[in-house]
Order: structure tokens, then C-alpha cells, then sequence
């Protein structure tokens, strides 16, 4: 499985449209491709990679069907989204302290499941728990953002 986006390069900046600090937090345009025969769904993550403390949390997109193969950028809204470790539910672009570059890894998993069994209102921790075991696949794509 492949993971790409039109919005930025893979161990590139992410532009400030899609920070959080910069005003715009518009989730980038991510494009995935070679999927498994068989899936019954996929998930995205995006997570801190470099975060002192463990992976903090920034998005979770959870039972996305394997006919799709695309998000828009700023077109997480149609999804089913969990609460991110900022304690809101959607995507959470960068955050990063003045003059730090930090590493964002958007993470997408092909599952053999079509939904995953999870509360209303769920986490990326949730989530993580819930693929447990139903992971056929994964591709990951990283990005880098520094707040100036």
C-alpha cells in the first residue's frame, strides 16, 4: 500500500495551511493507492513522531471504505472522526514550540473489518485498541513543520 498527498512531499514541510499555529488547520490532501483485494476498510492516524513524553495524537479517520482513495485537503468533515489528544474530535494540525521542527507521521491501515467497534465519542488510543488484530496492510507518509 502506497500513501501520498498533493499537499506536501513525504519528509517535507506541511504547509501553514494545515498548522494549527498558523490559523489555517485544514487537514492535508492524502491519497492512497495498491490496497489489498479484500479490505473491508481503512483508517487514518496522524501522530507526533518526536514527542518527548510518547505519540501525541492529531487525527483519527476510522471506517473509510476501500472504494475511496482520497481525502481533500480541508475534507476530513464527511468522515467519522475521533477525539485527538487536544481533546477535540477531527484533525489538529501542527503545534509545534517556536523554532522547533517537529515530525508529523499520517499513518493509513487497511483492516478486515468494516467498522470498528468503538464508543460515540472515541480516541486515537481507542482506535488503536479497536484495529488490534484486523490489520491486513499499512503505508505511512511523514511531514515536517517548524513554527517560526
Amino acid at each position: 500500500m502506497k500513501l501520498t498527498s498533493d499537499t506536501f512531499r513525504n519528509r517535507a514541510a506541511i504547509p501553514a495551511a494545515c498548522a494549527f499555529v498558523a490559523g489555517g488547520n485544514r487537514n492535508p490532501q492524502l491519497r492512497w493507492s495498491e490496497v489489498p483485494a479484500g479490505v473491508a476498510s481503512l483508517v487514518v492516524l496522524c501522530m507526533l513522531g518526536d514527542a518527548p513524553d510518547g505519540d501525541v495524537f492529531h487525527w483519527s479517520a476510522v471506517d473509510i471504505p476501500p472504494s475511496q482513495t482520497a481525502i481533500a485537503e480541508g475534507g476530513s468533515g464527511v468522515l467519522r472522526q475521533g477525539l485527538n489528544d487536544f481533546g477535540e474530535v477531527g484533525y489538529h494540525g501542527p503545534l509545534p514550540v517556536r523554532n522547533e521542527t517537529h515530525h508529523y507521521i499520517f499513518r493509513i491501515y487497511a483492516l478486515d473489518v468494516a467498522r470498528l467497534e468503538l464508543p460515540a465519542r472515541f480516541s486515537c488510543a481507542d482506535v488503536l485498541n479497536a484495529m488490534y488484530g484486523h490489520i491486513v496492510d499499512e503505508a505511512q507518509l511523514i511531514g515536517t513543520y517548524t513554527h517560526i
